[in-house]
């Protein structure tokens, strides 16, 4: 008979619906859990749009929702605001019912990291940024307002908080660059690369035998009220695809608010979630461009899953990790553009499929393989 190991996950917030980077990689690793016989009891945060999920208690034995306190009150705290807004004494009573190993999804999850009561518990880590270059980049784009002074001052208070892992028995960094940061600053610590998980379903679906078409325009999606993304819709929109007057532009997310749109390009508001797979799968070319070279981009690893065209990406989208190998790289706008002029009239070929198909599943695997280091 099996032994079945039991496990708390600590999530900085309902991970489903799966819609965005955190979100998938907390998903899916449940799902993996799940699928490799642990009891996982879920620990999570609701606030905004993210409400109590039926859906996780099909994968967790217990599922255990707390609210986020948020407001400025907890701005004067030295600790992080993301750390700060997430020290419910709940949490911490729940993590005591059993002496079961705890994983941390995040640094914003590390408030109870160091409490005497979880002294003789194995607790694991998962970071999913190096947080203070993640909020400093942030600050540097928002320009000079008070939102930038949120991110500045929340950058040094991550960075101070950083050290509150020497108390982590395992440390997962989501990219191998996350990885080597973590292993300096962390030289006691045992610190692995734990890759992303993801959904794979669609990849079942690729065929040898099967020829697949593609429509000629170029998709970029994403959560269009997100400062990084709106600024990489402002540089398509003003310098890409006036370069590309006979190229049509798809931008689709969540509450786009786009002024001075040129006449090749097509917002989508609020696609759902089967429209935005349509629009994946069919897509001859996938723009995949970011100014912040942190963490991994989870909508590149969903492009390379669902999509069956190109992928155009700059620098910052492919660092850390190896996936560049299936992805044009692309830095100046005239190269951009370039790019894109040639791509369009090139089908992409069914071996370059079975590749991407190939490399993500061997990602999928050494992702699961890991998982008994939590035991």
């Amino acid at each position: 008979m099996n032994t079945v190991h039991n496990i708390h996950v600590v999530s900085f917030q309902v991970p489903w619906p799966a819609d965005y980077g955190g979100a998938i990689d907390v998903y899916y690793k449940l799902k993996a859990l799940h699928e490799a016989g642990y009891s996982v009891t879920l620990h999570t945060y609701i606030y905004g749009e993210r409400t109590p999920q039926p859906i996780l208690e099909g994968l967790c034995d217990n599922v255990y929702y707390y609210e986020r306190e948020t407001g400025w009150k907890k701005q004067f705290s030295i600790l992080p605001y993301i750390v700060s807004t997430r020290c419910n004494p709940q949490l911490l009573e729940n993590l005591c019912k059993d002496d079961s190993p705890i994983l941390f999804e995040g640094l914003h999850t590390c408030f109870f990291l160091n409490h005497p009561m979880l002294a003789n518990r194995k607790k694991i880590v998962r970071m999913h940024n190096i947080e203070h270059f993640y909020y400093r980049s942030l600050a540097v784009q928002a320009g000079w307002n008070w939102r930038s002074l949120y991110y500045w001052v929340e950058s040094v208070r991550l960075r101070r908080y950083e050290s509150v892992l020497q108390y982590a028995d395992l440390i997962c960094g989501i990219t191998k660059a996350d990885q080597q940061y973590l292993i300096k600053h962390f030289p006691e610590k045992k610190v692995i690369h734990l890759p992303c998980f993801f959904d794979t379903t669609p990849l079942a679906s690729l065929s040898s035998s099967q020829t697949y078409t593609t429509e000629p325009f170029v998709l970029y999606h994403g959560n269009l009220s997100v400062e990084e993304n709106q600024r990489v819709v402002r540089y398509i929109l003003e310098h890409i695809a006036p370069l590309c007057p006979g190229i049509l532009f798809v931008i689709a997310g969540r509450n786009p608010n786009f002024k001075d749109v040129p006449r090749n390009v097509k917002i989508i508001a609020n696609p759902s979630d089967e429209y935005l797979d349509q629009l994946i799968e069919t897509a001859r070319i996938h723009l995949m461009l970011t100014f912040q070279s942190t963490g991994i981009k989870l909508k590149l690893l969903n492009v390379l899953t669902k999509g069956r065209g190109h992928i155009i990406a700059n620098r910052p989208m492919l660092y850390g990790h190896s996936l560049g190998r299936f992805c044009t790289q692309a830095d100046e706008t005239s190269e951009i553009a370039e790019s894109l002029k040639t791509l369009m009239g090139q089908p992409i070929d069914t071996s370059t499929l079975e590749n991407r198909n190939k490399v993500l599943l061997k990602m999928k695997k050494a992702g699961i393989s890991r998982l008994s280091l939590f035991e």
